[in-house]
């Protein structure tokens, strides 16, 4: 799902800004954001880097917007399908990575999942508890 949603706005923004082989490019770069660790910037950073120093300053403008659209949607995004697959409140899973990107840096927007399906492991269990006393 956050690969799709990564390919659409790709997809929306290299249309918008009239990049030639917009559909192919952003397929390639929503597969290369499937890649665990590295993501979209590993293209999208270098990219928009070169056009910078070969002096289309529009473009690597453009594609450094797109990119940091695309990072912050995939980052509200990604606790929310979460929090949906593991069965959680997905505003309790976004909170939980908003705190653990705050105390851990990047790695917590996985930590945050990882504390929330621990921590709903740990409410499930008491509240069994309670009713299974006797």
């Amino acid at each position: 799902k956050l690969s799709l949603l990564g390919f659409i706005i790709l997809s929306v923004g290299l249309w918008f800004f009239h990049v030639k082989w917009w559909f192919v490019i952003a397929f390639l770069i929503a597969v290369v954001d499937m890649l665990p660790v590295v993501g979209s910037g590993l293209v999208m950073i270098p990219w928009a880097l070169i056009q910078l120093l070969l002096g289309n300053t529009t473009i690597a403008w453009q594609l450094g917007v797109l990119y940091i659209i695309l990072v912050v949607v995939r980052q509200i995004a990604e606790p929310i399908f979460t929090g949906k697959a593991i069965g959680v409140n997905p505003l309790y899973t976004f909170l939980a990575s908003i705190v653990c990107i705050m105390i851990f840096g990047p790695i917590g927007a996985v930590l945050g999942a990882i504390v929330t399906i621990i921590l709903k492991s740990i409410f499930e269990v008491r509240r069994y508890q309670d009713r299974n006393v006797f």
